[in-house]
């Protein structure tokens, strides 16, 4: 079986999120995804970051039948790295093909992650954008060779622009899955 693996803050999960998931889900012919929330991100601080309880609801949301949501690291609490999430999912998934999916920001950034190369060596790293693919030559052919490159439209928008927009009181409704917007309204998250 073919595994995707989308990992992220979903703070909140957006348009975006889950286009780039459809995408992947198609150009690599998976027959699962897991959508993994972090419990807290090792790379950089999150602002604001509503409960995790609020966060996979709205990544049910979003998601539906496309992937399954997985509370692997925040029910292992601490900092998630990619790494100890792996070495959980392949005790499991012994068998299977793992697929990391990520998009162009994290993969300029991935060599500075806890333990790179066994990443790679656990599973098969897939990357959004071929913008970066010159750089990553440059700089190390062995990490090109690593990676699958998939070219689809991208939906511009981060979730820090959704938080600034609904606590402005500006409509996200072209940013943000109808029922997760609801559901945001609903509990008055990001003081929306």
């Amino acid at each position: 079986m073919k595994i995707g693996l989308f990992g992220g803050t979903f703070n909140p999960v957006h348009t975006g999120h889950v286009k780039l998931v459809e995408n992947f889900k198609e150009k690599l012919n998976l027959d699962k995804v897991f959508v993994i929330p972090t419990a807290q991100p090792p790379h950089k601080e999150a602002k604001e970051l509503v409960s995790s309880e609020d966060r996979i609801n709205m990544l049910k949301l979003a998601f539906g039948n496309l992937a399954e949501v997985s509370d692997i690291e925040i029910s292992r609490g601490g900092k998630s790295y990619t790494l100890l999430t792996l070495e959980e999912l392949k005790k499991i998934y012994k068998d299977d093909e793992l697929y990391f999916l990520v998009g162009s920001d994290m993969l300029l950034s991935f060599r500075r992650w806890y333990r790179w190369e066994d990443i790679l060596s656990m599973c098969t790293l897939c990357a959004t954008d071929r913008n970066n693919e010159e750089s990553c030559k440059e700089t190390d052919s062995d990490f090109f060779e690593k990676i699958i490159f998939c070219d689809f439209e991208k939906t511009v928008v981060s979730s820090s622009e959704v938080r600034e927009k609904l606590e402005k009181g500006e409509d996200v409704s072209h940013l943000v899955p109808e029922k997760v917007l609801n559901y945001i309204k609903e509990k008055g998250l990001y003081n929306a």
